[in-house]
């Protein structure tokens, strides 16, 4: 009987990971005790969805950082030199104040350009830090096997560092497409690391200091039930929604408190947006609160889709209903207006345009606007290939809209290359490629 420890600390560890083909098949194996790790609170509801004869589901206290491991936290943000930082230290003077830190945080960026400063780092903090977090449940289950399913996650990393002092082999991988470039210097190198994309194995390597060779690209699994179930029927969806099938349906997706602030930018949007001859669906965020203003749902014109709020990442989840029905969403909708969100990637899976807003409801500073996000690395690459438009105007917003919805087909080549570089393979066998490596490796 083998053992892998799995982790699911992050949120949509859940939907990303433990629900798609990749843990059916790893528990098909007779001689595999999976483990899977996630917060106290977290444990029941996983016991029931994803608990079984040979599935364990370990609920793990969580824990406030010392006041040491903060210090370490901010080193290891600011060795990162990457746009979406540079960013980062400039909220931090001009927002935050931090006129003090900020040269600190400057000579950081440099120093971790050189390899051995941020090898030293690493040691430093592997020996500084306390060991022992984990040690009951390596010594209960002794694992062959630690997946971590996201390298960057401060739980994730604690129970990374503790693998490596015991030598129990380590397989990292990177969550999500801009993690790389917007998490800081990754804390801990795995054995081996699992990406999404060949465009996240570039990063990687360039950043994270792991060799090509230790690199393995699998594509995005929970896209694979994108591929290969069917969707909703039209009619029936949009009577649900209290809306006219007959007509085009414009999918928006408003940004949350936590990025947009006090803004009024939503309403902005929706005033644009309702003088467009179409439907919208309001999707609401996961995490936070958007204020939407008068707006609300009006039959054959509004619906608002609520999928649940969370405080925070950790404890946010989408269910696999909830993914199936935003993905009944995407399909049927004939544009999504968005905020420099993974949202565009989602819809260009299914081959709908998008368009990104990219102006403020309020004039207000770069370093405090809607428009910053779009000079993070990962969102000035995607905006790169030609497949998602970035309105800086009302009226360009109105624009770019009603050319969609009037020829759905413009950009599909900038489409196509998203695709190719942010999803790897559409093929439907994404989990399957990651349960293969992952019972290869044990």
């Amino acid at each position: 009987m083998k053992t892998i420890f799995i982790t699911s600390f992050f949120g949509f560890i859940a939907r990303n990971i433990l629900a798609t083909e990749f843990l059916k098949l790893l528990r098909k194996r007779s001689n595999v005790r999976i483990v899977i790790l996630t917060p106290e609170k977290k444990q029941e509801r996983h016991k029931q969805e994803f608990g079984g004869e040979n599935v364990i589901i370990e609920g793990v206290p969580l824990k406030k950082p010392s006041r040491l491991e903060r210090v370490f936290t901010v080193i290891f943000h600011n060795l990162s030199d990457t746009n979406t930082w540079r960013i980062h230290r400039l909220i931090n003077i001009k927002r935050d104040k931090k006129y003090f830190s900020a040269p600190v945080y400057w000579l950081l960026s440099k120093l971790g350009h050189f390899r051995l400063v941020r090898i030293f780092f690493r040691w430093l903090e592997n020996h500084t830090l306390p060991a022992d977090r984990f040690s009951d449940l390596f010594l209960k289950y002794q694992p062959n096997l630690v997946f971590s399913t996201d390298v960057f996650e401060p739980n994730d990393v604690d129970l990374m560092r503790e693998a490596k002092r015991l030598h129990v082999p380590l397989v990292g991988m990177v969550r999500s497409w801009d993690n790389i470039t917007s998490k800081g210097l990754n804390r801990v190198i795995p054995d081996e690391l699992i990406v999404n994309a060949e465009s996240v194995k570039d990063e990687a390597i360039r950043y994270n200091d792991i060799p090509a060779e230790r690199i393995h690209v699998v594509g995005i699994p929970h896209y694979d039930y994108y591929v290969t179930e069917s969707r909703i029927e039209r009619t029936k969806f949009f009577v649900w929604l209290n809306l006219d099938p007959a007509k085009k349906l414009i999918f928006f997706a408003p940004p949350a408190d936590l990025y947009a602030g006090n803004d009024p930018i939503t309403p902005k949007v929706l005033e644009v947006l309702c003088g467009i001859d179409a439907q919208i669906v309001i999707r609401m965020p996961l995490v936070g609160v958007a204020n939407i203003g008068r707006f609300g749902a009006q039959a054959g014109k509004i619906a608002v889709d609520v999928p649940g709020s969370a405080g925070d990442f950790v404890n946010a989840d989408i269910s696999r209903e909830g993914d199936r029905h935003l993905a009944d969403l995407l399909y049927h909708s004939n544009v999504v207006v968005a905020f420099a969100s993974t949202l565009a990637i989602d819809a260009v899976a299914f081959k709908k345009p998008v368009v990104f807003v990219g102006f403020d409801g309020a004039p207000r500073p770069y370093w405090d606007s809607l428009a910053r996000y779009y000079d993070y690395n990962h969102q000035k690459e995607l905006l790169k290939m030609g497949g998602v438009l970035l309105a800086k105007t009302p009226d360009e917003l109105r624009a770019f809209v009603i050319d969609y919805l009037e020829n759905p087909s413009l950009d599909e080549k900038g489409r196509n290359a998203i695709i190719n570089e942010r999803c790897f393979k559409l093929d439907g066998k994404s989990g399957e490629r990651l349960a293969k490596l992952i019972i290869s490796r044990l």
